[in-house]
């Protein structure tokens, strides 16, 4: 048996979630092991950088920090990371019907009609007025039903389908409505879509793992398979490791699923193991293309994109703020168009037609080379430990799923975005349940 002193924990999950929880730990002298069946850590914080352009770094994971994340925006203070970026877009929208861009909008601009708009307001001031009941009538109902009723035309719904399926990683027809007017009413007028960290986001998960591992241990490749718990304290064991890791309690970060994969002894309640099968994690592939020269507009105040109808739902210039000749643009492809791109053999036909699809939406270039260098696609929904970007609560869900999986089993707490109330889908939402997990194991140890 692998001894441990007094006040002691297993973490099982390195991405943000673990990591926050464990590094929230480790600063009120716990003894913490993180286990993390991947061989490298972050989970679903992924930053990239070419080899043709080391100077330049874009995000083929987690990707906004919003100015209304105050427990991620106070942990990057704490550990010394430089001050965020600011990292807003304006837009506009393009098909492949259509000989020319529409109007440009500013981040966070109405982009559509007078009527749709009084009948957006009119549902923000229903939904702040709602009781509990109503909220749960709320979520039984899609969120394209819901615009539909409130004033939205079909051309509209198609355009809305387009921006907010970046939001919810799948088309509105299946996201619940009170978890997307939660966001959008709850939220900034950006949608939270504000800041990264300089030089990537990556740089919190890497100085969160020296936090913890100044004190403890980060042990990658170590995927769980069984939990026992006693009156005492909880047995991890992991694969190829008949030793169990013990210590008095139990962070679970793993994504809901794979819960199913673990052997609980006791086991999960039979309604946590039903909520595991339910909850669905969204189809996100994620294609960054590297360029000679930037040949799309460039703004002051913020960064290019556009929505398309073409090979990709949303491109954005992941280089903006960011010096050099060199560009990269980001496309952010959902649902069955992110499978069938995520099934094409050769990536550089995924690059030649998020190319041409830009080109066409942003019209000649003078002066510039459209010279595509090197391409970088990241499919989630092929990440066999997770199988999708971010949880994905679809309508009637919310309210019967998520308090299933948040609920302790014994000594075992659970974090993660999908458990969180506020920020699910956000890194904040990761770090805001990691810490909240730590927090209430504290005060229940003290």
């Amino acid at each position: 048996m692998k001894p441990r002193r007094r006040r002691s924990c297993i973490v099982i999950g390195a991405g943000l979630a673990g990591l926050s929880a464990a590094h929230r730990l480790t600063s009120r002298g716990w003894a913490v092991d993180v286990l993390e069946a991947q061989d490298r850590l972050g989970g679903r914080v992924l930053s990239w950088r070419f080899d043709r352009a080391p100077h330049l770094v874009c995000e083929l994971g987690a990707e906004w920090i919003g100015a209304d994340h105050h427990r991620l925006r106070r942990l990057c203070r704490e550990l010394g990371l430089p001050p965020l970026e600011r990292h807003q877009y304006s837009f506009t929208f393009w098909n492949a019907g259509g000989h020319a861009r529409r109007r440009t909008f500013r981040p966070g601009g109405w982009s559509f009609s007078k009527r749709a708009h009084a009948g957006f307001r009119s549902l923000e001031r229903k939904y702040k007025r709602y009781d509990e009941r109503q909220q749960r009538e709320l979520d039984q109902c899609d969120w394209w039903t819901t615009l539909r009723d409130h004033g939205f035309s079909m051309n509209e719904l198609a355009a809305r389908d387009l921006m907010d399926s970046t939001d919810f990683g799948e088309s509105i027809r299946l996201s619940s409505a009170y978890l997307a007017a939660t966001e959008y009413f709850a939220g900034n007028g950006t949608d939270e879509m504000d800041f990264k960290i300089a030089g990537g986001n990556d740089r919190l998960v890497e100085a969160l793992a020296r936090r913890v591992q100044a004190r403890n241990a980060i042990r990658t490749g170590s995927l769980v398979k069984r939990v026992e718990q006693g009156p005492d304290g909880v047995d991890v064991y992991v694969k190829d490791d008949r030793t169990p890791f013990r210590a008095q309690f139990c962070i679970c970060t793993v994504p809901a699923h794979c819960l199913l994969g673990i052997r609980w002894k006791p086991a999960l309640a039979r309604d946590q193991q039903d909520a595991a099968k339910q909850l669905q994690y969204s189809r996100i592939m994620k294609t960054a293309v590297l360029y000679e020269d930037r040949f799309w507009p460039a703004y002051k105040r913020s960064g290019f994109s556009v929505f398309t109808s073409r090979a990709s739902d949303f491109c954005f210039d992941s280089t903006f703020r960011q010096p050099g000749p060199h560009g990269i643009l980001c496309s952010y492809a959902i649902g069955d168009k992110a499978d069938d791109l995520a099934s094409e053999t050769n990536v550089n036909n995924v690059m030649k037609w998020i190319t041409e699809d830009v080109v066409k939406a942003v019209g000649p270039a003078p002066d510039c080379i459209i010279a595509p260098i090197d391409v970088r696609s990241q499919p989630w929904q092929r990440q066999e430990w997770i199988g999708g970007a971010y949880a994905f609560y679809r309508p009637g869900q919310w309210f019967s799923v998520r308090p299933a999986l948040a609920r302790p089993h014994g000594r075992v707490m659970f974090a993660g975005e999908h458990l969180s109330e506020e920020w699910q889908g956000f890194m904040e939402g990761a770090v805001e349940t990691g810490q909240r997990a730590a927090d209430a194991l504290v005060t229940f140890a003290s």
